[in-house]
């Protein structure tokens, strides 16, 4: 009999709470939702080749809506990584809620034979991808001194 997948609430929620602290910090703010309100993009170099745009898509009393997306010129528009993160400011938390395209992820997914095959853990997999990116853009990012913000 093969055993039932359970999420781990207490780790997601972890993982949620720091994502959403390092994006605080990422947007040099005391805290994500200041940041997400200050400004509605912000282009982050990561190295010489790679660097990633963040811009405020939508936002509401409680949310906002941030698209990270690599700016690559060499790299064919399909191939560079793009991703939708919603930050809760009242539970203080932020999520990739979209991925590639790929809307609607969920923790658990129905074994559903005629659905896209999605991992057991995606969803906390895609999060755990988003603290790794953050990593890195505390590592090896930076803001441009040329950039200029868009209000």
């Amino acid at each position: 009999m093969k055993k039932r997948y359970v999420p781990n609430l207490q780790e997601i929620h972890s993982l949620a709470e720091r994502n959403y602290a390092a994006f605080a910090r990422l947007l040099g703010a005391t805290n994500a939702k200041e940041a997400a309100a200050a400004e509605s993009e912000k282009l982050i170099q990561v190295g010489e080749a790679l660097a990633f745009s963040v811009v405020r898509k939508a936002e509401a009393r409680y949310t906002t809506d941030l698209v990270i997306t690599q700016v690559a010129p060499d790299v064919a528009e399909y191939l560079q990584a793009r991703f939708l993160v919603r930050l809760y400011h009242d539970a203080k938390m932020a999520e990739i809620i979209d991925y590639q395209g790929q809307e609607r992820l969920t923790a658990l997914h129905p074994a559903n034979l005629h659905q896209v095959r999605h991992q057991k853990d995606e969803k906390f997999q895609l999060n755990r991808h988003l603290a790794e990116w953050l990593r890195l853009c505390f590592r090896q990012g930076h803001v441009p001194t040329q950039f200029q913000f868009v209000n």
